[in-house]
């Protein structure tokens, strides 16, 4: 473990959940996450063309992630062709380059496979602000953003936790909302990872997209991407991404489902279901009680006052 005082959040986390975390600098971390990758991340060489994708924990990384590379790849037959998984393309920077969770300690970083690769890199973490490469404010790479409403943020992420062994082992919704209300949850607080790349939102080099636009309008937001990326795409290309970004594209395409990719996620093939689990807005009602909805919504209001940002917490 790394700086933890008696009263830190990690101290007060249920003992399954301590076993496959720790804290550092005040956020809680899984184990996979060696300490020793977090000095090298803050250090890392930043390139003025990389594009980076931040995300808080399923928020729609792998989504996002998708829309990306193949726009990358529009075009291009070598890279059409390209038969690795969507998680082999883009090193996700704080995660071991092993899988497996016994040699995730010994595994040196993907961002040591990400300072290999040829630029333009595609990169991605999901960190917060304050964990991440310094170097981000002076060379001004592309950074996209995408955020979720946080009560259908939670509900996936609890979801989340009884698939990847590597995550604490949540069986009960009140006991993960507690945690997740407090920020106690790995890669920490909702709101300290949002908030500050909304402060970032009107800076050129940051593109700030929401879950719930890229569901109401998967196609604009694909043309919205790529003309940040600088990457301006015929009208067959985007018709050709958003069919392959599809919820249920994605989860029918062996190359873009992660469920039998990672060791890690053995848990979901075990329990027959899938890392891609519903893709749906609204699906927090069906487990917040009345008392967990009007608590939180004092906590959304009470961060959220005077900042602007709104979310949409069901569509019609």
């Amino acid at each position: 473990m790394a700086d933890v005082k008696e009263d830190s959040l990690w101290s007060t986390l249920p003992d399954f959940a301590k076993k496959v975390t720790y804290e550092y600098k005040g956020y809680v971390l899984q184990t996979m996450i060696a300490p020793r990758y977090l000095p090298d991340i803050a250090n890392f060489k930043v390139r003025p063309d990389d594009i980076f994708l931040i995300t808080y924990p399923k928020s729609g990384t792998t989504w996002t992630q998708n829309i990306i590379t193949l726009i990358f790849e529009s075009g291009s037959e070598e890279k059409e062709k390209n038969e690795k998984h969507l998680f082999q393309k883009v090193p996700f920077l704080e995660m071991p380059q092993s899988g497996l969770k016994e040699t995730a300690a010994s595994s040196p970083g993907k961002y040591k496979e990400a300072e290999e690769k040829p630029s333009p890199r595609i990169l991605k973490t999901q960190l917060p602000m304050e964990l991440l490469p310094r170097e981000l404010d002076e060379k001004k790479p592309k950074i996209i953003y995408v955020a979720r409403n946080p009560k259908d943020n939670a509900v996936s992420y609890f979801s989340f936790c009884s698939l990847s062994e590597n995550c604490p082992q949540y069986t009960k919704w009140s006991e993960f909302y507690h945690d997740f209300y407090r920020g106690a949850v790995p890669r920490g607080s909702w709101f300290d990872n949002v908030l500050p790349w909304w402060h970032k939102r009107h800076e050129p080099n940051v593109l700030f997209l929401k879950y719930e636009d890229m569901k109401k309008d998967l196609r604009s937001c694909v043309i919205q991407i790529a003309d940040f990326l600088e990457r301006p795409l015929s009208d067959e290309a985007i018709d050709t991404i958003v069919a392959k970004s599809t919820f249920d594209a994605m989860k029918n395409n062996p190359k873009t489902n992660p469920d039998r990719l990672m060791e890690s996620f053995k848990n979901a093939v075990d329990q027959n279901k899938s890392f891609l689990r519903k893709g749906e807005v609204g699906d927090w009602k069906n487990y917040f009680t009345v008392a967990q909805n009007e608590s939180f919504d004092a906590l959304y209001r009470e961060k959220l006052q005077g900042t602007e940002l709104t979310f949409e917490f069901e569509l019609n």
